[in-house]
Parts: structure tokens; C-alpha cells; sequence
């Protein structure tokens, strides 16, 4: 009987330790996630698409460089990922510079809202990068990379009797919302347009200067107005500042 008990125990260890060895499957996405937000860190504005693919592909990288069927002009893109163009032509009907838009990383966790269902768009998706030529030229630079995580829930709230502005500072958003800090932001986006020189006939870039943004949704008290805001540093004021604000109002279930 006692044999019978001590292999019953060992059977059971071994089954225990064989059911932690496999990772549940929000631990796997939380892993990919993780990976892919790596990823997104090391990626380096105004670099080649080249250097992008070696930086998100390793080794293989070539592999996943090709001309793709739906680009006109045919230079090299990404492979993989939503592909978007707004290359701009002159009235000559000569192309004046190339822009494409990457939407990579789908995100399968979030509902696409969109009247078209098979419509990929930064709500759909964790990573967008953009990628810009100079003038006359078909070497494309990364001039946008953006970081979406629409899973992240704010705690924070905003005060009934306040509002969020835009101008306003770290400090004087912390005055209209709940406890400290403006918790966890929801994308973040770097920008650099400076080494793609001249646009759309101007003497100077569009965005002259690099700069980041933080987005934010939080919703005030009574839970029935939603604020969208981003963050961008202010040069002037040495500090970040709302950039931008919307607000929509919810409806109380």
C-alpha cells in the first residue's frame, strides 16, 4: 500500500511540474508584446529602411526586404506589415518624393471599429512607421515610428468641476486630476523630418526640429466624458506641455 501511495505522489509531482512547464497563452502574448516593444526601442529615426529591417529581422533580413505589388514606383519596402503611400507627384506628373506608411505588429485583442472590418489602421495595430525620401530622390529615411497600446487603462481621473486645456503643464494637469502623475500613457510617437530636407516647395522642412508625443485618454469622475490628450515638449517652457485635447461625452450604462 505504501508503494502504491509513494508512486501515486511521484505521478502527480510529475504532472505538476509538466502543466507549469507550458505557458499559458496571455503569458505568450504578454512575451510577444514585450519582444515587439523591444523592437520598436532599438529602431532609430532617419536610418534606411535596411537598417530597419535589420534591426526587426536580424540575420534574415534581406528576406523580408522586397519590391511589393502594390507600390508603383518599385524600391525595396518591408515585406510584412499594412502598406499606406502618399507619394507626391508634380504637375509634370514627375515624382517629387516618396512617403509610405507600415502598419506592423497587429494587435488581434482590439475590435477594429471601422465600417470596413479588413481596414488596418493604428487602432489595430501596436507599431506605425513612416518612411520619407528627400526631393527627387528614392532613399527613404524612417521619419515617424509610433507605439500604440490601446489595452492600457488610465486610473486617473479628472476632476467634474475641471477640464484638461490645451497649453497646460505636468503641474497644472495634476491639479485637475485624481491622486499624482498623469498615469500610464497609451502611445508614444518620435518624429524627425529634419534630414529629409526641403517639402512641397517650402524653403524649410515641414518639421524642422525632432520631438515626441505621449497620448493619454483619461475620463473625468462621473465616468461620462472622455479626454484624448498628447503631450509634447514645448521648447519655449523647457517642459511638455498639452499639445493637443479632445473630449467626447459617454453614454452611462
Amino acid at each position: 500500500m505504501k508503494n502504491v501511495i509513494k508512486v501515486l505522489i511521484v505521478l502527480s509531482v510529475s504532472i505538476g511540474l509538466m502543466l507549469t512547464g507550458f505557458p499559458s497563452n496571455e503569458a505568450v502574448a504578454k512575451n510577444k508584446k514585450e519582444t515587439q516593444h523591444d523592437t520598436f526601442k532599438k529602431l532609430k529615426l532617419n536610418t534606411s529602411m535596411t537598417s530597419v529591417a535589420e534591426v526587426m529581422y536580424g540575420k534574415n533580413y534581406k528576406k523580408h526586404l522586397c519590391d511589393r505589388s502594390e507600390d508603383e514606383v518599385k524600391v525595396n519596402l518591408l515585406c510584412s506589415g499594412e502598406l499606406n503611400d502618399s507619394n507626391t507627384y508634380d504637375k509634370s506628373g514627375k515624382l517629387k518624393y516618396l512617403k509610405y506608411e507600415f502598419y506592423l505588429y497587429p494587435d488581434s485583442k482590439v475590435p477594429n471599429e471601422s465600417d470596413n472590418t479588413d481596414e488596418v489602421t493604428f487602432q489595430t495595430v501596436r507599431m506605425l512607421l513612416v518612411f520619407k525620401s528627400k526631393e527627387h530622390s528614392k532613399q527613404l529615411k524612417l521619419v515617424e515610428k509610433h507605439w500604440f497600446d490601446v489595452s492600457v487603462e488610465n486610473s486617473k481621473r479628472v476632476y467634474n468641476n475641471q477640464k484638461i486645456e490645451k497649453g497646460m503643464t505636468k503641474k497644472q494637469l495634476d491639479d485637475v486630476l485624481t491622486g499624482t502623475g498623469l498615469g500610464r500613457y497609451e502611445a508614444v510617437s518620435y518624429i524627425d523630418y529634419s534630414k529629409v530636407g526641403k517639402q512641397s516647395g517650402k524653403k524649410q522642412p515641414v518639421f524642422p526640429k525632432a520631438y515626441k508625443t505621449y497620448s493619454y485618454s483619461v475620463l473625468n469622475q462621473k465616468e461620462n466624458i472622455l479626454y484624448f490628450f498628447e503631450m509634447k515638449y514645448s521648447r519655449t517652457k523647457k517642459e511638455y506641455v498639452v499639445s493637443y485635447v479632445e473630449s467626447w461625452r459617454e453614454n452611462i450604462k
